[in-house]
């Protein structure tokens, strides 16, 4: 796998977890605050 596809591959599991994170229910404001510092982590 070279870099591009790397990137294209790393991007399209990003959104899989923004979706993810969007459509969740959430227990609480600083549940959803919380995931998504950790999702941000990885970008």
């Amino acid at each position: 796998m070279d870099e591009t596809e790397f990137q294209q591959v790393y991007k399209a599991v990003l959104n899989v977890l923004w979706n993810w994170i969007l459509f969740r229910k959430f227990s609480s404001p600083e549940e959803v605050e919380n995931v998504a510092a950790h999702l941000l982590e990885f970008a």
